[in-house]
């Protein structure tokens, strides 16, 4: 029997504003170390100008140190937001109370819990202390290969430390795959945005010679293979995500949450065809540029060009954070109608050729810009 409809509640603007800062913080850092170590550090270690090499150095730790600061600030704003929603009769600005927030973390587990949320959260929250802690050494200490390698796994843990139930009697299949492919989501969009974020404040074309394109080039080729395993991350599991919301296409229209979500597909869509014309048109050129010994065009492609590009899927990428915190509930139950039925056999296998065909394609868009990036063409003059 179907449930009667329900309309969704917009979210107070304390929490829209404390979930946005939170992502974006968490982005930054996680899409920053991965950037650095997977990108950055590899291609600095190469055949780079030395001015180059310190430059862009320099701004990569620049930018490493103050994302500690960011995770901090907005750490605790979250922690007081999840004060706010779960404590009765809490408004936002008593939360930001220390006394409360160590309260709500203290509370006992209930009944046939093994561990309360409180301590998870507390968990979480020492994850992210720490982690910005070693950011923020780079201020002082010019390591960044040990605090991102330091950072990250912290920020990760921090993540999906929230995924473990507090009790195993009342698990399934259907809430696990829910709350890690959820996690696998969060933990896509950041490495892809935060990158984006990186690299496009690490890669501004000021003070940075004439060679700089060549180790750019090199850079936003590495990014590619980076972003290929995040979208990819974020696809599958997104996939998943509104299949267990969203009971049918009508419910994108005619729901608050399919109409949220509606707008969050076609943004990130715009993010992705973004990403392919980089991939599958700005990179061939700038490699065909370079193997041309056009340096001129290759810097104006690889350290101009390029960078707009991405700024604009920066912006993209903020916007779909800010539509984030509005996906509260669902859109079955939005339209009154019966749960996502139960993970089976058949949904795996489904669901297991899906990511099957997701991968195949994504490894066949590599392999064509490889390849057309390795035609070496003459550049007009």
């Amino acid at each position: 029997m179907a449930a009667a409809p329900t309309e969704a509640a917009i979210p107070a603007w304390w929490r829209v504003f404390s979930e946005v800062a939170y992502f974006a913080a968490l982005a930054a850092v996680i899409g920053g170390a991965v950037v650095y170590l997977a990108v950055i550090r590899p291609v600095l270690s190469s055949d780079v100008d030395d001015a180059d090499r310190r430059s862009v150095h320099r701004r990569a730790v620049r930018l490493l140190a103050w994302c500690g600061p960011a995770l901090l600030v907005a750490g605790y704003l979250q922690l007081a937001g999840r004060v706010a929603r779960g404590v009765k009769g809490v408004t936002f600005g008593q939360a930001l109370e220390p006394g409360r927030i160590w309260a709500f973390l203290n509370l006992p587990a209930p009944h046939g819990a093994w561990v309360s949320s409180g301590t998870l959260t507390l968990v979480q929250n020492v994850c992210y202390v720490l982690a910005a802690l070693a950011l923020i050494v780079l201020f002082v200490r010019d390591s960044p290969v040990l605090a991102t390698a330091v950072a990250l796994p912290l920020a990760v843990l921090g993540t999906v430390v929230l995924a473990l139930p507090t009790t195993w009697h009342n698990q399934t299949v259907d809430t696990q795959l829910n709350s890690w492919l959820t996690q696998l989501h969060i933990l896509g969009a950041c490495a892809w945005l935060g990158g984006l974020f990186g690299l496009v404040i690490v890669g501004r074309g000021r003070g940075l010679g004439e060679r700089a394109g060549l180790a750019w080039a090199r850079m936003w080729q590495r990014f590619s293979s980076v972003a290929l395993v995040s979208v990819g991350a974020v696809v599958a599991s997104g996939v998943w995500l509104a299949w267990r919301h969203v009971g049918a296409v009508g419910q994108l229209f005619t729901t608050t949450y399919g109409r949220f979500l509606l707008v969050k597909l076609i943004i990130v869509a715009a993010m992705v065809a973004a990403g392919a014309y980089n991939q599958l048109a700005l990179t061939p050129r700038i490699a065909r540029a370079h193997a041309a010994g056009d340096l001129g065009r290759g810097f104006a492609l690889t350290l101009k060009h390029f960078p707009k590009v991405v700024a604009v899927e920066t912006v993209l990428g903020l916007a779909v954070l800010t539509i984030v915190p509005f996906l509260s509930g669902s859109a079955r139950t939005q339209a009154g109608g019966p749960p996502a039925p139960a993970v089976d056999g058949g949904v795996l296998a489904l669901g297991t050729v899906l990511v099957v065909m997701l991968v195949a394609s994504l490894y066949a868009s590599y392999r064509v810009s490889t390849m057309l990036s390795r035609r070496v063409e003459p550049v007009p003059a």
